[in-house]
């Protein structure tokens, strides 16, 4: 199994279609069995957006970016491992909470759609941590960069829930919500700022 690159240009666009709540961007996506595992696969794409992350976390913790970006292991570790549970929390939870669920169509139209947003997500929440890590900003800006940026995510997330699950379902309304929480628990295990 491998990803091509036009399967990756036309599931982020469609990402970004989906913030702008298209649902019509849904088929877009490679719903199939296939593109289910794909969307996993493609999760290795949040990679670009963990380097401003690290940066802007070094520099809340008092390391130097300048002499080596990669020489606190267990801070990469932290933030490598919130980044994927920040994406693959909720549809665990959801999972975890009504297994019934997993045998139907809509769910894996969840999950395909909710990998590749949590792409855009990171590279979104890239933006504020690249700011701070350049030194362009101070904490508290920093800090309310970020939540502007959450509030576009969290746009995101309501909207593919709502994408997939329907409008009338009343679902998207609880899935963003747990993701807030989901997020925020993420962050406080690792202790980590959240960029």
């Amino acid at each position: 199994m491998r990803l091509a690159a036009d399967d990756v240009t036309r599931s982020l666009a469609a990402s970004w279609r989906l913030l702008r709540a298209d649902a019509k961007a849904l088929p877009d996506l490679d719903l199939s069995r296939d593109g289910f595992w794909r969307s996993y696969l493609a999760l290795v794409l949040v990679v670009p957006s963990m380097i401003p992350a690290l940066a802007a976390e070094r520099t809340l913790v008092g390391l130097s970016n300048s002499g080596g970006l990669f020489d606190a292991p267990g801070l990469i570790a932290a933030i490598v491992t919130a980044e994927i549970l920040a994406i693959i929390a909720v549809p665990a939870l959801l999972v975890g909470l009504a297994p019934s669920l997993t045998r139907n169509p809509r769910f894996t139209s969840f999950v395909i759609a909710w990998n590749w947003a949590g792409i855009l997500s990171a590279a979104l929440m890239a933006v504020p941590a690249t700011v701070f890590a350049l030194g362009w900003s101070n904490p508290g800006i920093a800090g309310f960069q970020s939540l502007a940026f959450a509030a576009i995510v969290l746009r995101l997330r309501y909207c593919v829930a709502r994408a997939t699950f329907g409008a009338k379902s009343g679902v998207a309304g609880a899935i963003a919500c747990a993701s807030v929480l989901a997020d925020y628990t993420v962050l406080k295990i690792f202790g980590l700022a959240g960029f």
